[in-house]
């Protein structure tokens, strides 16, 4: 039989099960750092070129709190440890440049978190994408939830507004934006929907 650590379990609190037996990551503020930089990805229409598109894909991951580094677990990553591209979906965004005033302040946020040597603007006009591994950023997670099969809240996040260090210090953050389907589930009962205000994840 496995031999529990008796001073770790009396110090753990303990909790009732449910949510389909893992905590989950919902909706709220958290650090993010970026995996990998993808200039060409494929989509359900065919293969796109991030250039002629005016945008660069960002695989992310989570650099602090409860669930840091979530997207390194084996299921995410392959045998080298790269982001496997198949679960891109699950944790990307896209940094832009077709409207200028939303490309500034993301790389005044890219510039911002990573303060030093780091020019966010010069890496990406040297198209030096592999400058931007590793570096971090605080955005805000939107959310969609569903049920699963068993009944359990799935939920799917994306990434909405990006944020500096001094709008996270200064509570500069906006609600996240949830969509909840679960009263659409068969059998799923009418839920009403969740409220999440700017939680940090940290």
């Amino acid at each position: 039989m496995p031999q529990i650590d008796r001073n770790a379990l009396a110090n753990t609190e303990a909790k009732v099960g449910g949510g389909g037996g893992f905590e989950q990551m919902e909706p709220g503020v958290y650090e993010l750092y970026i995996q990998a930089v993808r200039t060409e990805w494929d989509t359900q229409q065919g293969h796109t070129d991030g250039m002629k598109k005016q945008c660069v894909r960002l695989i992310w991951d989570v650099a602090s709190g409860p669930f840091e580094k979530k997207y390194t677990d084996a299921y995410f990553v392959g045998w080298d440890g790269s982001p496997l591209v198949d679960k891109d979906f699950m944790h990307s965004c896209y940094l832009s440049w077709k409207k200028l005033e939303y490309f500034k302040h993301n790389i005044n946020v890219l510039n911002a978190c990573n303060p030093g040597k780091f020019d966010a603007l010069a890496a990406f006009e040297a198209d030096r994408w592999d400058m931007f591994v590793g570096k971090k950023f605080w955005a805000v997670l939107n959310g969609e939830v569903d049920l699963n099969d068993n009944g359990y809240d799935r939920w799917k996040l994306s990434v909405g507004a990006w944020l500096t260090p001094e709008m996270v210090r200064n509570g500069e953050i906006p609600a996240p934006q949830v969509v909840d389907n679960r009263g659409k589930a068969k059998g799923g009962g009418q839920q009403a929907p969740a409220t999440y205000g700017a939680t940090l994840n940290v």
